[in-house]
């Protein structure tokens, strides 16, 4: 059995972007994930601007643009009904099942190897370090051998259990959830985030797709804390949201034209270690979520980069050791650690109604602080 350079396990964003950044720099690499695509996610399908450079370099963002909605405009609103807005910078909206297999069809197309159906279940272990993975494919148990591997498998990954890094804190955590509902009155071209006086302390997201029947996806995020403890489930608390809310108005006339999916979604908030021996972890693997409004997709992408960074450093050097890929948490943390820590505070102000109503009102009166928080 050959050795890969890299073995990337998840070929969601994150992964998919990654694979096709190795292997344009002349790696050997497989990317492998448990399902077929295309498939669906239950995401709001936000494919944010810190991840446009990427996909324009592995040449998948034209293609981004024309399936997915370049939306002109973000509102925020507070429990109080205060709405901020602000101009959309680069961030597309595309259905997950359509987006993610555009940047795996690209890492394939790049000369990344892709498998799907491949279900990882365990690493490859010599002398304390990771050497590959085992998995189950095709009807066969597996193992593929690797310098280095880089999980990218999700919120349930299977790299970060084995290794021990895999984070579980109620209170940072999140259960994500989406439906697409069809004939919104008037159609929808703004993404929205209302943190809705009926569904807090968590919030509702509105994701517009006029390319798609004019569909929109009604995502929701909800601390598992408080949620475990909810009288309602959050079916119930967005049909609330639908009812109740002047900016969920526009909804109420409209059919839901798919079933509620849900995750896990592990936020930033409880971010640790995301490395060892031969291996590094990137994306909700390694719990780079945002924590204010759960934006995954932008900071898989961003982590990953940072891992094909130390990843190639350490092929040149033939250096897979913990001491070596300790350099890619240095590197994360130093460009992204301070933009994940002030979302972490305003994720801890949006668990207090009144601190929360204060500051988008500070917000709003303060057009310098508004610009800044919209980029």
């Amino acid at each position: 059995m050959k050795t890969w350079d890299v073995i990337v396990v998840g070929a969601g964003p994150g992964g998919s972007t990654t694979a096709a950044r190795l292997a344009m720099a002349g790696c050997d690499v497989l990317l492998v994930d448990k399902e077929r695509f295309p498939r669906e996610k239950p995401c709001s399908d936000i494919y944010g601007r810190y991840g446009v450079d990427a996909y324009k370099e592995i040449g998948a963002y034209d293609e981004l643009l024309e399936k997915g909605f370049l939306f002109p405009e973000l509102m925020l609103t507070s429990p109080d009904y205060t709405a901020l807005k602000g101009p959309n910078v680069l961030s597309v909206t595309c259905p997950r099942r359509v987006g993610d297999n555009i940047l795996k069809e690209a890492a394939a197309q790049q000369g990344a190897k892709v498998l799907e159906a491949f279900w990882v279940n365990d690493l490859m272990m010599e002398r304390g370090r990771v050497v590959g993975v085992k998995a189950k494919y095709e009807g066969r148990f597996v193992e593929y051998p690797a310098r280095i591997v880089i999980g990218a498998d999700g919120s349930h990954s299977w790299v970060a259990n084995r290794l021990g890094l895999f984070s579980d804190n109620y209170d940072e955590v999140f259960l994500a959830g989406r439906a697409y509902y069809a004939d919104c009155d008037p159609p929808l071209r703004t993404m929205e985030v209302h943190y809705d006086p009926y569904f807090f302390p968590g919030f509702v997201c509105l994701s517009p797709h006029p390319g798609y029947g004019d569909v929109v996806n009604v995502g929701i995020g909800y601390q598992m804390t408080p949620y475990v403890q909810a009288l309602e489930d959050v079916e119930a608390l967005t049909r609330k949201f639908i009812e109740t809310s002047p900016f969920g108005e526009k909804l109420r006339k409209a059919r839901k034209v798919s079933d509620w999916m849900g995750w896990r979604v592990p936020s930033a908030g409880q971010i640790g270690k995301t490395y060892a021996a031969g291996a590094m972890l990137i994306g909700d693997a390694g719990s780079f979520v945002d924590p204010f409004i759960l934006e995954g997709i932008a900071n898989s992408v961003r982590s990953g980069g940072f891992a094909v960074q130390t990843a190639l450093e350490a092929l040149e050097k033939g250096d897979f050791s913990e001491s070596f890929l300790s350099v890619y948490e240095a590197r994360w943390r130093e460009k992204m650690k301070p933009r994940l820590d002030a979302l972490q505070q305003m994720a801890l102000v949006a668990r207090n109604a009144e601190m929360l109503n204060a500051t988008f009102q500070s917000l709003k009166a303060n057009p310098a602080a508004l610009k800044k928080m919209f980029g």
